[in-house]
């Protein structure tokens, strides 16, 4: 799957279109676009941080959060006659730890902390010192920080982009013309929306199976595929 940055839409919609927004008016558009197509690509991160006023600000591409980890290791007391841990149960835990991280790309060594989230910030009892936090986060183009979309997404952004400059036009020149072209293009961004938040991997076997245990009998229709909106 190759994904690519959604400013990729922007000479997509003029080739296709001919609509020329600003920059600005483009990038907002294009990410209300993005938002309703609903389809978000993300990978494992890991962010390490430190707390101010017992708050962590999180990176703006989290999506969501796996663990939040202390760089302690995890030794519990096994007995109520010592206030520290033996010297060879911090080996043990070492080990084990080890062949955890073998087994589980999402295990991470450190002791778990409790925390509170909210506003892309975790709140904490306490201050912490390199507090780990390991994420699933939205793949972002680095120089733009916007989101990096398929090749099907691009062209639902293109038509959104579209059909979303000439209503407005329309309705800005009261011109009947532009909104009956823009309910043309609104069609279009549907269509390509729903074959947008097809996932690449399903095939038509996939797709047709299906669609027989989610639809009426007579869905098919001679020479058409048709695919659900997931």
């Amino acid at each position: 799957m190759n994904l690519h940055n959604i400013n990729a839409a922007y000479s997509l919609a003029h080739t296709l279109y001919g609509v020329e927004p600003n920059q600005t008016e483009f990038e907002d558009i294009a990410i209300n676009a993005w938002e309703k197509i609903g389809v978000k690509h993300t990978k494992l991160y890991k962010f390490r941080g430190c707390t101010s006023n017992q708050e962590l600000q999180l990176p703006c591409n989290v999506d969501l959060i796996e663990s939040v980890h202390l760089p302690i290791p995890d030794a519990q007391l096994t007995s109520n006659k010592n206030v520290y841990n033996y010297t060879d149960t911090l080996f043990t835990e070492g080990y084990i730890d080890a062949w955890k991280r073998l087994e589980d790309p999402l295990w991470t060594k450190g002791k778990l902390v409790k925390y509170r989230e909210g506003d892309n910030t975790l709140y904490f009892s306490r201050d912490y010192d390199n507090v780990l936090v390991v994420y699933h986060g939205i793949i972002m183009d680095e120089e733009t920080e916007l989101p990096m979309v398929t090749d099907k997404e691009l062209n639902a952004i293109a038509a959104y982009v579209a059909y979303t400059i000439t209503y407005k036009n329309g309705i800005k020149l009261r011109d009947k013309t532009s909104l009956e072209i823009a309910q043309m293009l609104k069609q279009d961004w549907l269509k390509l929306c729903n074959a947008a938040r097809t996932p690449d991997y399903l095939s038509q076997n996939d797709m047709d199976t299906i669609l027989d245990a989610k639809v009426r009998w007579d869905r098919k229709q001679f020479g058409k595929s048709l695919k659900p909106m997931l």
